[in-house]
């Protein structure tokens, strides 16, 4: 038993190194400089610890908030000189509380952005298609049990209620890699989701976005193609406002997709694949020419996308403890926790393909 507890605290060590490497202290400065969020060098809780605190906090969603900063404790020595708590001193969970709410949102959201920026797309199994290098948007909106309302009691002193908001994570990321490009956090509205342009910054010629249906919106597609990017997304019947133009030889047909909002502008071209008998999706793509991208290979390419769902099973398997929902009780710190999920994902992926500093 003993061998055992030693063993799994030498495996958390080293996980918890291996976050340091792919998220080495200097970048995490250069984030939390640049939002403005240094603070005082003599605080027990600085937050550039913070940020590792959370990023831990995620990784052991079932520790306490004492048990995570004590396994900070044991652990950032071993890989970070100079950046650790001190053993005797492991703060409390107000401390802990107060520290997170003084970091915020913004340091997690720029290191995220940092990380993006670094992880320079490559090649290998499952990235390309033909000429084009894959990427998928894709998300999902956080379960409204997983909001405690802090307002609302239950007999036994926990949260009793839930709010009402939830948040949307939109995720730009690199197909056979899994590596993430880029992401937001924005409160989630009803119908499809306005995926935030932003994301689109990340790409160009070259690049084939893939997404599902709720993504699909002619301005976000609009927004694409002026930027050269080609496209190939799954289409409800009622998504894409169309008129059709002609088949082709493979029996898709094209479409002319007017502009939103002038329809005195020239419409784009859309060759539109039908669903098929065994219940593949209906897909709208820029590709238009059947033999240069066959139908089938396109539902291949597409059938095997990044999926948000996929993702977030494998963190599950690395996480260290079950499934549960978020920990905090404000909108503002489950973004920042949302922020730490992504992070850690990210830092699982770059550590499978070795693309860290």
């Amino acid at each position: 038993m003993m061998n055992e507890i030693a063993e799994e605290r030498l495996s958390d060590r080293l996980a918890i190194g291996m976050l340091a490497l792919v998220y080495p202290p200097d970048m995490i400065e250069r984030a939390i400089r640049r939002c403005g969020r240094l603070g005082m060098r003599n605080r027990l809780l600085p937050p550039q610890i913070m940020v590792y605190f959370v990023l831990i906090m995620c990784l052991f969603p079932n520790e306490s908030y004492e048990a995570v900063a004590r396994l900070l404790a044991e652990s950032l020595p071993l890989t970070i000189p100079g950046q650790a708590l001190k053993l005797g001193t492991v703060p409390s969970t107000a401390a802990v509380s107060r520290a997170r709410m003084r970091l915020g949102v913004e340091p997690m959201k720029a290191l995220f952005a940092d990380a993006a920026r670094l992880s320079a797309p490559g090649g290998g199994q499952g990235t390309r298609y033909r000429g084009w290098r894959l990427r998928t948007l894709d998300g999902r909106v956080t379960n409204a049990s997983e909001f405690p309302d802090p307002a609302a009691v239950a007999d036994d002193g926990q949260p009793g209620a839930v709010a009402s908001s939830a948040l949307r994570v939109s995720v730009l990321a690199e197909d056979g890699t899994g590596l993430l490009l880029g992401a937001a956090i924005h409160p989630a509205a009803p119908g499809r989701p306005v995926a935030t342009v932003q994301l689109l910054d990340r790409l160009g010629l070259g690049d084939l976005l893939l997404a599902d249906g709720e993504y699909a919106c002619p301005r976000l597609w609009h927004t694409a193609v002026a930027k050269g990017v080609d496209l190939l997304w799954s289409v409800p019947d009622d998504s894409l406002p169309a008129q059709p133009v002609g088949r082709l030889p493979d029996c898709s047909w094209l479409y002319r997709l007017p502009p939103p909002g002038d329809p005195a502008a020239p419409a784009a071209r859309v060759r539109v694949i039908d669903s098929c008998p065994g219940g593949g999706p209906r897909l709208a793509t820029t590709l238009l020419d059947p033999a240069v991208a066959p139908a089938a290979e396109l539902r291949a390419v597409h059938a095997d996308r990044w999926s948000f769902v996929r993702a977030a099973d494998q963190l599950h398997a690395l996480r260290r403890s079950p499934k549960k929902a978020f920990r905090s009780r404000s909108p503002e710190m489950i973004e920042q926790e949302l922020w730490g999920y992504l992070l850690l994902y990210g830092a699982m992926r770059k550590l499978s393909n070795n693309r860290f500093p």
